[in-house]
């Protein structure tokens, strides 16, 4: 993952309000401590910004935009920002239905006749992922995923590709985060405004907030100063990402922007002042309320809205939503009793920018936090993985499947991709896609008895339950 910066510490900028001038250059220090780490240790590669209230905002770049051609990121560089989009789509909705052209509650047959289940699926149960409707980007559901990404699509061939399908739980009754649901949303909007979905959100919500910067990226169109998305396959050897059509991921996933325009939008979401011409005030604050319970055995604060995610991090509200697509990360963190706004986009994906913006939260806030580490593998008897292959159960919804495959062992969550576990020890693994390590567990006589993952600070252990998968 990257990051940049432009303002320096002579700026007359704080990152709250009450903090000695003498007390700020000591947490921007180490601000540029903590990233120049990141950096260093090959782990980011981007742009970060961190802004407060009225004061300037902070902002750091890192890395190369392109690798081929050896362009730097800057804070002009563009990144797409994946499932960051999903903000941007479910305020669209609202501005559609302030315009009295649908409604939340509506069954979703009203806007798309021909769509089965479609009476018994709301517009909420869309924007909130309680719809039931499978993943049209699970390899499990569709084999022929890879391939079949990397070609053009229309949205209604998108839709056809999972409409058939039963859906996995009454509307309503749990929630499961799905692509498909914002896909639909996509249809919807083009169906009621008579606009594509690219026209209208630029129309109606970048142009009049002069986000000059962002816009859905169109098939076989030319970006200027979009980065080149990359992948780290090694110690400081990066590949570019796997070919993505963008007509694919719609408005679940298809924005680019950069972290100046995230700023800006965020910033104006979070500000009282009501704007009719993008969103009223009370539009504003359904936009950000917590309506469903995400994960309530781990994670019983954390709450979806309408694309974002509300919970409590350093005994302080948070709205936030993070991305990953082909070749790039992001994260978009808000603390609205600090007014603090924290964008990190990168153009690697195995970064980790929800880490770095949690972390740099708790140096805004004067709270520990750990600085990273480079994870060092050893060598290993690739015989020794055979013990740990199995199935393991990490939550009751998703299970992890841990195989060897071509000397190498590897993890895959349900409906995820797999990913390379490399050794630290005989016990001891690391991900370099993520910032994921695994501790595997053994009882006296030597059998596994499970697997401890940690990942953004948190940690959670799975039980193995079958030694296949």
């Amino acid at each position: 993952m990257t990051t940049a910066l432009i303002t320096h510490p002579s700026n007359n900028i704080s990152l709250a309000t009450d903090v000695s001038t003498e007390s700020f250059l000591e947490r921007l220090n180490e601000i540029d401590i903590y990233l120049n780490t990141y950096a260093e240790i090959k782990q980011f590669s981007g742009t970060v910004l961190i802004a407060q209230g009225s004061h300037p905002p902070i902002t750091r770049s890192y890395g190369l935009a392109n690798r081929e051609h050896q362009v730097a990121n800057t804070v002009f560089t563009k990144f797409r920002i994946g499932s960051v989009t999903k903000q941007f789509t479910a305020a669209a909705i609202l501005q559609l239905q302030e315009k009295g052209l649908l409604e939340l509650q509506a069954p979703i047959s009203t806007y798309l006749p021909d769509y089965p289940e479609g009476d018994r699926i709301t517009v909420e149960h869309l924007l909130t992922h309680t719809a039931g409707i499978p993943e049209y980007l699970n390899p499990e559901i569709f084999p022929d995923l890879l391939e079949w990404i990397r070609q053009p699509s229309t949205l209604a061939q998108l839709v056809e590709r999972f409409q058939a399908l039963p859906l996995e739980f009454e509307p309503g009754e749990t929630f499961r985060y799905s692509n498909s649901g914002y896909v639909l949303l996509t249809q919807i909007i083009e169906a009621v405004s008579n606009q594509t979905y690219a026209d209208y959100l630029q129309t109606n919500i970048f142009d009049p907030l002069g986000m000059n910067d962002t816009g859905y990226e169109m098939p076989q169109t030319v970006i200027a100063n979009l980065a080149q998305g990359y992948v780290l396959v090694g110690d400081g050897v990066y590949l570019q990402a796997a070919p993505l059509d963008m007509s694919i991921p719609q408005g679940a996933g298809g924005l680019y922007s950069t972290t100046a325009d995230l700023a800006t939008w965020t910033q104006w979401l979070h500000n009282e002042q009501p704007d009719a011409t993008v969103l009223s005030a009370a539009a504003k604050t359904m936009l950000m309320q917590p309506v469903v319970q995400m994960e309530p055995e781990t994670s019983p604060d954390m709450f979806y809205g309408y694309g974002m995610v509300a919970d409590t991090r350093f005994d302080q509200p948070r709205v936030h939503h993070n991305g990953g697509i082909s070749g790039f990360a992001s994260s978009l963190v808000h603390y609205p009793e600090d007014s603090l706004t924290i964008a990190v986009l990168s153009n690697l994906e195995t970064a980790v920018p929800a880490r770095i913006a949690e972390d740099l939260a708790a140096i805004s806030f004067q709270t520990p936090y750990e600085l990273p580490q480079p994870h060092e593998a050893i060598d290993l008897d690739p015989s020794l993985y055979e013990k740990y292959v199995g199935t393991y159960q990490l939550l009751p919804e998703m299970q992890v499947m841990i195989q060897v495959v071509e000397g190498e062992l590897t993890a895959q969550a349900t409906g995820q991709d797999a990913f390379v576990l490399y050794p630290m020890s005989e016990t001891d693994f690391f991900a370099q896609v993520a910032d994921i390590t695994v501790t595997f567990s053994l009882s006296e006589d030597k059998t596994v008895k499970g697997l401890t993952l940690r990942q953004l600070g948190q940690e959670l252990f799975a039980p193995k339950v079958t030694d296949s998968y």
